[in-house]
């Protein structure tokens, strides 16, 4: 099974970085065409604030973006996080926040971590995970399985029903 212990085994490390001196209008194009939903303000190779699609949404409807650039907008309110910290730390700084985390690591961004990296970080098999059933009993019709993949319709379902040396749902039970 796979599993996930540290942000490093998480951690996309591709970002969309940009400068202080962008245009607030050419930097909302990025975001759009690199299908994201933050930049990474840097200066040189360093991290100097973050800007979202919402700060820059925020320039466009009061007026102002055609002469803004991302240092007018950018937060430098942004936390970092290193690549040996658990999963369940980096969720927990997640909690009343919904800012990406910087990742660092000896100085040098390696990334950015989102929620979002977090919940679809693949997590193994299903078939994997489900417990197993023990075959070397004597399993006669309508025992009762635990969780598993339906091995008619290939639903995951809590209740498996061992019948006819089959592992199957309520709904397939029943056909």
């Amino acid at each position: 099974m796979v599993t996930h212990d540290t942000v490093r085994d998480v951690l996309v490390p591709d970002f969309v970085g940009a400068s202080e001196s962008d245009s607030v209008p050419a930097s909302a194009r990025l975001l759009l065409e690199e299908r994201t939903d933050h930049l990474v303000v840097l200066r040189g190779t360093d991290p100097v604030g973050l800007v979202s699609t919402h700060d820059l949404l925020g320039r466009f409807l009061t007026g102002d973006a055609a002469d803004a650039t991302l240092g007018d907008v950018m937060t430098t309110d942004y936390e970092t996080i290193t690549p040996d910290v658990s999963v369940e730390a980096a969720a927990d700084r997640f909690i009343g926040s919904s800012k990406p985390l910087l990742v660092v690591e000896n100085g040098k961004l390696m990334g950015l971590l989102t929620e979002r990296d977090l919940l679809t970080a693949p997590q193994g098999d299903p078939y994997e995970q489900a417990l197993p059933i023990d075959e070397s009993t004597d399993n006669t019709d309508a025992d009762a399985a635990s969780q598993g993949i339906c091995e008619d319709c290939g639903a995951f379902t809590r209740s498996l029903t061992v019948t006819d040396g089959r592992s199957l749902c309520s709904d397939c039970l029943d056909v």
